[in-house]
């Protein structure tokens, strides 16, 4: 019943639905529980292929991506999602406790995830409340 409700057209959600695409069990839970009181619906993938059938399947309001999974990058996904007619405007945004996930870029962060198509990068804090406000700024900003 709850996919049903998920899968339907994005227009009639009562809700942004988010998908997180991370392998660590605990941050999945307490994040995901975060988001929920915080008025998202959220659904979990625990790596990228898993992540991408979700995508495709739910067309969510937007991805919040690990860079670093077990399977495949989520880097590698994220470009997959971007190139995929299907998906290519979907919101997408890294989230990695990672400072520096790509060290032989050399560079910005931010510039480097908006020049590959993506919205942001998050950091994995334990502060969440700073996270669903960025979170919220992502869902209303226009996508370039």
């Amino acid at each position: 019943m709850l996919i049903e409700l998920i899968n339907a057209d994005k227009m009639t959600r009562q809700k942004p639905l988010i998908l997180i695409v991370d392998d660590e069990e605990g941050f999945l839970e307490v994040f995901s529980i975060k988001l929920n009181a915080s008025g998202f619906e959220v659904v979990a993938a625990r790596n990228g292929k898993e992540g991408i059938g979700q995508a495709e399947k739910l067309l969510p309001d937007l991805i919040l991506m690990d860079i670093h999974m077990p399977g495949g990058t989520g880097t590698d996904a994220a470009l997959f999602l971007k190139q995929n007619p299907k998906t290519k405007d979907l919101k997408i945004a890294f989230l990695t406790n990672m400072k520096d996930p790509w060290p032989a870029v050399n560079g910005d962060k931010k510039k480097l995830t908006q020049a590959l198509g993506m919205e942001d990068f998050l950091e994995k804090t334990d502060d969440l409340e700073t996270l669903v406000m960025k979170i919220k700024e992502i869902l209303v900003r226009k996508t370039a």
